[in-house]
This record gives C-alpha cells, sequence and structure tokens, in this order.
C-alpha cells in the first residue's frame, strides 16, 4: 500500500511538471521574456566580420548601430551578461577596425561621424575603460575638437556655438540637440569633468534649445516658447516641429519629447542641479506632456498623423536615459506619480516581434531597421532595469 502512494505521488509529480514550469514562467516578471527575445535577436544577426547593422550597397557591419549593440549586450543585467561576451569581444574588433588616425570613428561614403564617435566611446566605456583607455581618450579628444566654437570662428553669438553636427568642420555651423546630446553623454562616459569648458560651452547652445524665455532670451530670429520643453534647433535651418511665425518676425517652434527628455539629461550631465529653473521647467513639461504613445510634438500642427510616431524608439532610449540620470523610480505627471520604467516595458512588449524584435512601421530616421531600433530597445531596458517595481 504504502509503495503505491509513493508511487502514485512520483507519478502526479511527473505530471504536474510541466504545469508548474509554465506556472513560475507566467509568475516571472514579463520584462525578463521580452528581454530574453530581444538580445538572442540580436546575437542571431552578428555578421562574420564582428559587425551588426549595414548600410545598402557596403560591406556588413554599421559603426553605429555596432556600437549602439555593444552598449546594449555590455550594459545587460548580470543574468544576460554570459549569454553575450563572445558576441561583445567580435564585435568590439569590428568597431576598433574603423577607429581613424585623428581618433573618430567613420566609415567609407558616409558621414554620421559624431555619432559614430560617440557611440563607440560608450561602447568602449561600457566593455572594459581601462582596457581601451588609450582608444577612449583618443576619440574623446576629436569629439571636443568637433565642438562648434571660437576654433572654427562660432562665436557665442551665434546660434550654434556650444552645440554639435553631424561631422566636424566649422564652414557651416550646423549643430542640433540630437548631435549634442550623444557627444555630451559620450564625453560624460570618458570622464571629462563636468567643469570642463567643453560643458560649459554646451550648456550655452543647451539653453538656447528651451522653450523657456526665463532662461532663454533668444538668439537670432528664434523667440523661445514657455512651456519648458526643447527644440531640435535654435539656429532654425532643421526644426523638426510644428513651427509659427510671430508677428514681429521671429520663429517659434513646438518642444518635443525626445529632445525635452534629451535636453534634461544633458544638462544634469553638464552639471546643472536639480533645483535649477532650467531642469523645473524641463520637467514641468514631461508633467504635462507624460506618454508613451508616441513622440509627443512631433505631431502639433503636422498634416501626416503618422508624425507623431516619427523617432519612437529613439525617443524610448533617450526617456529611459534621461529619468535613471535623475536616479528616481517615479516621474510626477499630471494624472499623478507614475512607475517609468514599468509604463516603458509596457510599451516594448505590446510592441515586440514574434521573432524578438523591434520595428517602427513609420520609416524615419533608420527605425525600419529591426537590428538598430532593437538595439535602442536593449539599452533602454538596461537603464530602467534597477527602477523596476517587481524582480
Amino acid at each position: 500500500m504504502q509503495r503505491i502512494t509513493l508511487c502514485g505521488a512520483l507519478l502526479a509529480a511527473c505530471l504536474c511538471a510541466p504545469a508548474l514550469a509554465q506556472d513560475a514562467k507566467d509568475a516571472r516578471n514579463p520584462m525578463v521574456d521580452s528581454y530574453h527575445a530581444a538580445q538572442a535577436f540580436l546575437l542571431k544577426g552578428q555578421h562574420d566580420n564582428g559587425g551588426f547593422g549595414q548600410i545598402p550597397g557596403q560591406p556588413p557591419g554599421e559603426v553605429g548601430i555596432t556600437g549602439l549593440v555593444i552598449r546594449g549586450l555590455a550594459g545587460a543585467p548580470k543574468e544576460f551578461q554570459a549569454a553575450a561576451k563572445p558576441a561583445i569581444e567580435k564585435a568590439i574588433g569590428f568597431l576598433l577596425k574603423h577607429q581613424q588616425k585623428d581618433g573618430s570613428f567613420t566609415q567609407e561614403r558616409s558621414g554620421l561621424s559624431t555619432y559614430r564617435t560617440a557611440i563607440a566611446i560608450n561602447a568602449l566605456v561600457a566593455v572594459d575603460r581601462k582596457r581601451y583607455a588609450a582608444e577612449i581618450k583618443k576619440a574623446a579628444d576629436w569629439l571636443k575638437g568637433d565642438q562648434f566654437d571660437s576654433e572654427e570662428g562660432v562665436g557665442e553669438d551665434n546660434p550654434h556655438f556650444g552645440g554639435f553636427g553631424y561631422d566636424k568642420g566649422g564652414e557651416k555651423p550646423d549643430a542640433d540637440m540630437s548631435n549634442t546630446l550623444m557627444a555630451i553623454g559620450a564625453l560624460r562616459d570618458a570622464g571629462i569633468s563636468p567643469d570642463d569648458p567643453v560643458f560649459k560651452r554646451a550648456l550655452t547652445f543647451l539653453s538656447r534649445c528651451q522653450n523657456s524665455s526665463e532662461t532663454n532670451p533668444g538668439v537670432g530670429k528664434l523667440k523661445p516658447k514657455d512651456d519648458g520643453g526643447f527644440i531640435y534647433d535654435p539656429g532654425l535651418s532643421r526644426n523638426k516641429s510644428g513651427a509659427v511665425t510671430n508677428a514681429d518676425g521671429t520663429m517659434s517652434f513646438e518642444s518635443y519629447a525626445s529632445m525635452t527628455y534629451g535636453g534634461l539629461m544633458s544638462m544634469i550631465y553638464t552639471g546643472v542641479s536639480k533645483d535649477d529653473a532650467r531642469i523645473k521647467a524641463a520637467l514641468n513639461w514631461i508633467k504635462a506632456n507624460y506618454t508613451l504613445d508616441e513622440n509627443y510634438g512631433l505631431g502639433i500642427r503636422n498634416k501626416d498623423p503618422k508624425a507623431a510616431q516619427q523617432g519612437l524608439y529613439y525617443y524610448y532610449h533617450v526617456f529611459a536615459k534621461a529619468l535613471a540620470s535623475l536616479d528616481t523610480k517615479t516621474v510626477q505627471t499630471k494624472d499623478g506619480p507614475r512607475l517609468w520604467a514599468d509604463d516603458l516595458a509596457a510599451a516594448f512588449i505590446k510592441r515586440q516581434q514574434k521573432d524578438g524584435s523591434f520595428v517602427n512601421p513609420v520609416d524615419r530616421w533608420w527605425e525600419r531597421d529591426p537590428t538598430l531600433v532593437t538595439a535602442y530597445v536593449i539599452n533602454a531596458y538596461n537603464y530602467a532595469w534597477p527602477y523596476r517595481s517587481t524582480k
């Protein structure tokens, strides 16, 4: 009788095992499964030469995308790091082959040297700051020289002063918030002090991109609005959001989410106190316009209803990095405090493809490329991971 009971118990345990395993999986934070699937997708997509991504008509591997993937894999939570180590080492080899004698990271027949150099610094620091100290310093020195300032004949009265553009050069200054926030983040990662003049000059540019007349008197024909958010370019050359021509001939532009979170993050990186009026103004914009359904602000007064979906995953990446820089688990919104990391995870989980990848159906800024977009997601998850409400 005892033997029969024991056999029955063992049989019941065996029959229940799959159900118990499934229950354990279902009880786990869904961020874990989403992250695992996204990481697996990226690892499967690595080229034989170590690179990730590809520019049409060129050999496999794109420097910026590869650097972004490296940073994401290297900064992964501990439970995901072992699986990524071989891919990281192989990708680093690809990346370093593209560092030039002047320290920059470039790719044949294409620009984007500011982006690529900044992202390469981020990647090398994430993998091993000491091992790649020489390469990081050389790249950081180049990046500091990439800033528009008096060395390029750009004075403080120029809207582009203190900012960064797509490529080094002073003949046609074209600084913008996106290149600038990437450069500032990379220089911070490289260990450049907030007291360095490069950050002081950058703060001038950042302040001119903020829609706050209290701290931004305007420059050139730009007349800032008073919502506290950020625009793309105070030089008026390539702004992405809705424009208004004022009666006095000046121009005002709508703030939008990716630039506002990027401006907030960049100001913190340059040493601006959280009690500063510029930080408070940015947080007020976020409080009034918090959403993860769109890159808010790009759709305002735009005839294309899809405009607000442009750069959505770039926005998610900057959103997470900015709020992590505040070191806060919640963000204040007009509807009360929100657990931003959980909100971000929910946005990702409902958009993830069956193969673990992510893609933006609105084809702008390379966001139809699943490798780039999934790299944005992995990095955003890394920034959000410590701020999850559940483990």
